[in-house]
Formats: C-alpha cells, structure tokens, sequence
C-alpha cells in the first residue's frame, strides 16, 4: 500500500503523517502494532488469557455499539456477533476451570481498554458540540476531528526535545513497580524487571538502543504506575494526565488519560467542589498524588482542598 509507511520492527503508520492512529487518514494501526512488536520481540506476547479475554471485551463492546447505531443493524448481524462472545466467554471459562491464573484480572484490563475508545469518542462529540452550538451530527474523520482529537482527547506528551526515561515500569512486560527498575546501560531509557526481562528484549531493543552519558529524567507517572502504591502518596513524583471527558454533576469529575493512553476518574472534593481552571482538554500535573477507589466501583484520583497547591493545570 502506497499510504502506509513501516519501521524497523514492522510497526506501521500513516505515510502522510507518520501516525498510528490518524483520523485524517482514517487509519488504526495500534493494535496491529501491538502485535508487530510482540513478533519482533520488543514486547512480551499476550497470553492466551490475555488474547481470549481481549476478543470477549472487543464482542461485547461491539454489541454495546451496535445498540447505538441508526439505522439499526439487522438481527443476522447481531445474532453472528452474540454467537462469537458466546464462543468467547466459554473458552475464557473453560482456561479459568483448568486452572489458568489471571482470568478475571485480564478480562477487567481487557474492557478498560475498550472503554478508553468509548471515552475518547465520547469526548470528541463533547467538545464538537461545544464548539457546534445547534449542531447534532458529527461527522467522524478528517482534519476538524484531529485537530479536536489533538486539543482535547490525545495522551499528555512532553515538549522537551531532550530523552525522558521510563524508569518505574518494565518496558518488556510492562508490569509497573514502586521501586526504580534497573535500567538499560546503554540508551539509559528503558528499564526491566529483571535480568530474565532485559535479555528477552535485547534482540529488538538494540536495533534503537543509542548510547548515552548522562541518564535522562525521569517521564511523568502514569496511573498504575501511583495505583501500585496502594493509594500511598508517591512523594516527589508527579502524575500528567489529560482531561478527555466532562462528566460533572454536583461536583467537578473528568475522564484523565495518562501519556500511555490508560483513562481514570478525577474528582474534586475540594471546598467549592471544583478545581481551579480546569476544563476539558486540560493537562493536569499532580505532584505527590495518590491513587483512590470510588464507592461506585471506579478509580482515579479524589483531588482535596490541601492537594491543590500541587495542582499544575495547562490548558489548550
């Protein structure tokens, strides 16, 4: 295909803008890229749970979509898709009766994923129709949807043309840690859990490993890099998160996607019940933070009263 373009390790992207994910081309390489570097060995493969529970989260998704749509699939349609989670849901039970280890934790990772997508939609219609007053179709596609995509829905990125490194989750199996893991000798950019880690990835990871002297800083926190603090403040560090989705009733909460695409809750309960300046599109940077679990089963973060002088917000 003469619009894509591919990298050193099969990654592909658009050619015009050299993105995985492209609402101008109309094109999602994310997953497909995924797997790309499971191939080449830069990351390690999914498990079948993993896989198995991925296809039931992407079946009931879809069905879920299918709900919304008008005009309103045919019953065929529905049926062949009710049939494939079915199928699905029985293999993911069956590896959980024979004694697989993880099901539920990877089926729970799994619709958090898909749930990102819905968010990401959701906040894409929210901030056209402020911007569309009267307004009730939104065509998805083009350059107005990733204008809005980049203002207010893109991950956090920093802006700094100097290395940052990851240094709190292995970037072989990318389990997360609250201790720094150790870090390749070489670039001084990725890190591993192990030894056992480090050599699996070696073989992909050296074709961009690019020697350096001085270690570079470290990247902002990401979200389950704090949750693996145990709702523990994580002191000296800092959590960038971007505000993708106003869901605000008697107090201020949004939908935050940290810098690798992963979305949790905030929530103020500060005195007002809101936090200064903030607004969809809104980076946040939180020094010190700590995780929190809601009483209705969500996560993220309870912004208090004392925690806003560590509130940084910058707005698009």
């Amino acid at each position: 295909m003469s619009d894509i373009t591919t990298d050193q390790y099969g990654r592909v992207f658009c050619k015009e803008h050299h993105r995985d994910y492209c609402h101008v081309c109309c094109k999602d390489f994310r997953d497909m890229n995924r797997m790309a570097e499971e191939d080449a060995g830069l990351k390690k493969k999914r498990t079948e749970v993993e896989e198995t529970a991925e296809m039931v989260a992407v079946c009931m998704y879809a069905l879920q979509g299918m709900e919304r749509m008008y005009p309103r699939p045919n019953e065929a349609i529905f049926e062949d898709n009710r049939r494939r989670l079915k199928e699905y849901q029985d293999k993911l039970q069956s590896l959980k009766d024979a004694g697989e280890e993880g099901v539920d934790e990877a089926l729970r990772r799994a619709c958090e994923k898909q749930n990102v997508s819905d968010m990401q939609r959701r906040g894409l219609m929210q901030a056209w129709a402020k911007q569309n007053p009267g307004k009730t179709n939104m065509e998805f596609g083009g350059e107005e949807t990733q204008k809005l995509y980049e203002q207010f829905i893109a991950p956090p990125t920093t802006t700094s043309s100097k290395p940052k490194a990851e240094k709190w989750t292995c970037d072989y199996c990318n389990k997360s840690s609250i201790k720094k893991l150790p870090m390749c000798t070489r670039c001084k950019t990725v890190s591993y859990c192990n030894r056992e880690c480090q050599v699996a990835a070696w073989k992909a990871h050296k074709k961009s490993c690019v020697p350096i002297d001085k270690e570079p800083k470290s990247l902002p926190q990401t979200w389950e890099q704090v949750e693996a603090h145990r709702g523990s403040r994580v002191e000296g560090k800092t959590l960038e998160v971007r505000a993708i989705l106003d869901e605000s009733i008697t107090r201020q909460v949004f939908q935050c996607q940290d810098r690798v695409g992963v979305v949790k809750r905030i929530a103020a309960y500060t005195n007002d019940r809101r936090i200064p300046g903030l607004q969809q599109g809104s980076v946040i940077r939180w020094k010190n933070p700590r995780f929190h679990y809601f009483m209705d089963g969500s996560c993220g973060a309870r912004i208090e009263e004392e925690d806003l002088p560590n509130l940084k917000i910058s707005n698009p």
